[in-house]
């Protein structure tokens, strides 16, 4: 069933519609000082569709990105090849309920109180708060129709409010599985379908209506995150003989201070052997090439959902008039510094993909190669749609943003009281125990080389860094 927050608008509500894109009278001065709606003097074509693609867990293994051999997204890559791409894209938070409640609502960590995977209060006080709104919101204010299904807020549960149509969707359980490594993969039960499919057949669906006014669509897949349970034929574009594992250096943790190697062993597993960290269960059990299968297959479903979703709008009257907008909330590590899953504060868990089309505004195979931060979402967006900004958003609009700018604009992580900044080529991270790691991605990308080790010191990098980030998160 399809929840719509309005019905078809008639007589009052559809003329104060029509009156928001300059097609009819317009709203009163009342009205108009509640919200920053989309001038009455621009066209329709001021004013595009966004197709906002939301993905959970998508790390930077996306085809165009190079990061991994064995990729296989040929829909995110073709939407890279039409798209503006921001490739040192950053997360405000690495796991889903924070990174989605900076995103959308253009807030800080600090400002939202959800800097953690428990900050469930946090993140319910911001959904019900009188004052602050989401994105949906401030585009509904404005005259633009919102529909949405699939995960785009961190929980469906209060966010049907949020939109004029909004599809409910089945939550996917986070299942152990019976392998021992706390992870779930294999093949679905036959016949079911999936729910990221269930969702692309929405969106296609939506996109073969008439619509009479610019809509907002958030369109939220639920892989790679896990349970990794997807249909054959995703597993067979990986096979297992030929899955890459990524590289990883059994003394990578030997130069991290202490409450960097914590946040590398969490989440632990009691077992009647001790204490055993997600790598020591996947090592221990042989699993290793298996997993990487599964995640890979799984960005390979999302891929080919969004091919669903690029086909219908391509091949519909919005094709011309839609900028769409792919991001993914946090990144993800397979092994990579000796841990798995989010939740740390190094580069696998921090950077992902963030890819726009928007033919007029951002040159098509451009890209943009200072770090930025996904906190300027929300005002990107709004600037796409010609919006004003609202005040509320503590980002900037990434459109015509320079190298120059995104250097003295750092973008800042943070994980509990821990801190993390990219920019420029550095990343500098600081424990509230007093430990730093720092890292010249120049010269170690993957980040296997804390220039200050336990106890030293790179006077030469972090004055450099210094220079240009303020280390106030």
């Amino acid at each position: 069933m399809v929840i719509r927050r309005r019905q078809f608008l008639t007589g009052a509500a559809a003329a104060a519609t029509m009156a928001t894109l300059g097609c009819g009278e317009k709203r009163n001065s009342a009205d108009a000082a509640q919200a920053p709606a989309v001038s009455a003097t621009k066209t329709l074509s001021d004013h595009p569709n966004i197709l906002l693609l939301c993905i959970d867990d998508l790390n930077d293994w996306v085809g165009y990105l190079g990061s991994h051999p064995g990729v296989r997204t040929p829909n995110i890559d073709r939407l890279r090849a039409k798209s503006f791409s921001y490739n040192e894209a950053y997360c405000s938070v690495p796991v889903c309920i924070g990174s989605r409640a900076s995103a959308l609502w253009g807030l800080t960590p600090d400002a939202t109180g959800v800097s953690e995977s428990e900050d469930n209060a946090a993140y319910w006080q911001l959904a019900m708060s009188p004052d602050l709104k989401p994105l949906p919101l401030w585009f509904s204010d404005a005259g633009y129709e919102t529909i949405s299904t699939g995960k785009v807020f961190h929980y469906q549960k209060g966010t049907p409010r949020f939109w004029d149509v909004f599809k409910p969707y089945k939550d996917s359980p986070v299942t152990f599985g019976d392998h021992g490594t706390l992870f779930d993969y294999g093949l679905m039960p036959p016949g079911e379908i999936h729910e990221d499919q269930k969702t692309a057949d929405f969106a296609v669906a939506e996109l073969q209506k008439e619509h009479d006014r610019p809509w907002f669509m958030a369109i939220g897949l639920f892989q790679p995150h896990v349970p990794w349970r997807l249909p054959q034929w995703a597993f067979d574009m990986h096979p297992l003989e030929e899955v890459v594992l990524p590289e990883v250096r059994p003394g990578d943790l030997d130069d991290i201070p202490p409450m960097g190697v914590t946040l590398a062993k969490s989440p632990m597993r009691v077992t009647p052997e001790g204490e055993l960290t997600q790598n020591d269960l996947v090592i221990d059990a042989g699993l290793w090439p298996q997993h990487v299968q599964a995640y890979l297959a799984a960005c390979s479903h999302t891929d080919r959902m969004i091919g669903q979703i690029l086909d219908a709008l391509e091949s519909s009257p919005y094709a011309d008039n839609t900028a769409v907008v792919l991001w993914s909330d946090n990144g993800y590590h397979l092994g990579e510094k000796l841990h798995w899953r989010k939740m740390a504060l190094w580069e696998h868990a921090t950077r992902v993909p963030l890819l726009i089309s928007a033919p007029g505004r951002l040159d098509a195979g451009g890209s943009f190669d200072a770090p930025i931060s996904l906190l300027d979402l929300a005002p990107t967006l709004t600037d796409l749609a010609g919006i004003a900004t609202p005040e509320q958003f503590q980002g900037k609009s990434l459109l015509g943003m320079t190298t120059e700018q995104a250097n003295a604009r750092p973008a800042n992580m943070r994980w509990g009281d821990a801190v993390s900044t990219r920019v420029g080529n550095w990343r500098w991270t600081r424990y509230p125990d007093g430990g730093e790691e720092l890292y010249n991605h120049t010269d170690d990308p993957r980040e296997f080389n804390n220039l200050l080790g336990l106890n030293g010191s790179h006077e030469g990098g972090i004055a450099a860094l210094l220079q240009r980030a303020d280390p106030t998160p």
